[in-house]
This record gives C-alpha cells, structure tokens and sequence, in this order.
C-alpha cells in the first residue's frame, strides 16, 4: 500500500531501509525521540519484525527520495484507536521547509479515520519536545496527561505528554489547519 500527496509519498518500510533509518535515528533530529537500535543489523531486525505485526511503518519519500518516516501502531479494531508515531524528517536538507511533514501527517490521518474507521489517533511526546508538543496543540489535538517516568532515556527517567484527537476534532479542527499549512508553505517546496 502506498500513500502518495502532493509532496509525499508513504511506501511501507523494508528490511533495506535499515541503512537510511538508522542514520535518521542517529542524528540530532531525533534526539527527542526514544531510543532505537544500536546497530544497523539491529535495525534491519527490527524492521524485520514489524513486517510481521500489523503495525504501518512507512517511509516518506519526497522527489522520489526517501526522507523520513512515520507509522500507525498499536492499532485497535476493537476499541477503535490507533497510536501515530516515529515521524522523523531524516533529511531536512532535501526537504527543506516543503510542508512534507505536515502532508505525511494529514495522509496517515485521513488513512486512519477514512479506511480504518479509527475513532481516536493518539500518541505520547517526549516531555522535552516542545516544537512537537505544540504544533500538535496548535493542529487540535487535546492533551490527555503526562505519564510519568514514561521512558529511560540515556540512563533518565523521562515524562511523555499524552496527546489525542477524535474524528470530529480532526475533521473539524486539525485537517483544515493541515490543508490550510500545506498550500501555506508549498511555496517553500525544493525545486
């Protein structure tokens, strides 16, 4: 399954992204996310073993470059709820200010709510992450709580804000704020 805008495209993710994702998990960018592997071999095993759950790793590809990455886990049918995560622009250079992000988010959501009849998307931030915490503020999601001591982090116990947003909240509020930041800054699209 791919999901492609117009900007970004999510291809799900595969054992020979392990390379790239790795680097991406690296560097400072992601310095505000959990930890990940160690290694690339550790990586590929990684993927490898998501490829046999049901969870929807993707890898955003902008000018058919991979770039970045993004997923829907933790999916639950039953109680209709679905985590978003590990969105990470990779390669910022390539990038540059293109609203890729914000595409990649409005395709996984609407895939969320439009094909997965998903009532909820929620998530938890690293404490420390304030850009993304508020920028999830600011698009309508609600901040549920702080689940403390959530993750070790470096050897540090660290706090996560919880955050969610249901279908009417997205289609009222987070959707038009995301078509509204894409055709914005479009204009910033690399040549």
């Amino acid at each position: 399954m791919i999901l492609e805008g117009k900007l970004a495209t999510l291809r799900p993710i595969t054992e020979e992204d392990a390379e790239i994702t790795f680097a991406w998990r690296q560097s400072d960018r992601a310095k505000l996310l959990q930890r990940g592997a160690k290694t690339i071999d550790e990586q590929k095993t990684w993927i490898a073993a998501k490829l046999k759950t049901d969870e929807l790793n993707f890898i955003i590809e902008y000018k058919a470059k991979p770039v970045g990455m993004i997923a829907l886990h933790d999916i639950n049918y039953i109680h209709k709820s679905v985590q978003m995560g590990r969105l990470l622009i990779g390669e910022e250079k390539w990038v540059g200010k293109a609203p890729v992000a914000f595409e990649s988010d409005l395709l996984l959501c609407d895939y969320a709510f439009d094909v997965f009849k998903m009532h909820k998307i929620y998530g938890d931030i690293m404490e420390d992450n304030h850009g993304m915490i508020k920028t999830r503020l600011y698009l309508g999601y609600k901040q549920d709580g702080i689940l403390r001591d959530h993750y070790i982090y470096d050897g540090v116990y660290k706090n996560t804000v919880a955050v969610s947003i249901l279908e009417d909240e997205y289609r009222k509020i987070c959707r038009p704020k995301l078509v509204q930041l894409i055709h914005t800054l479009s204009r910033y699209e690399a040549p």
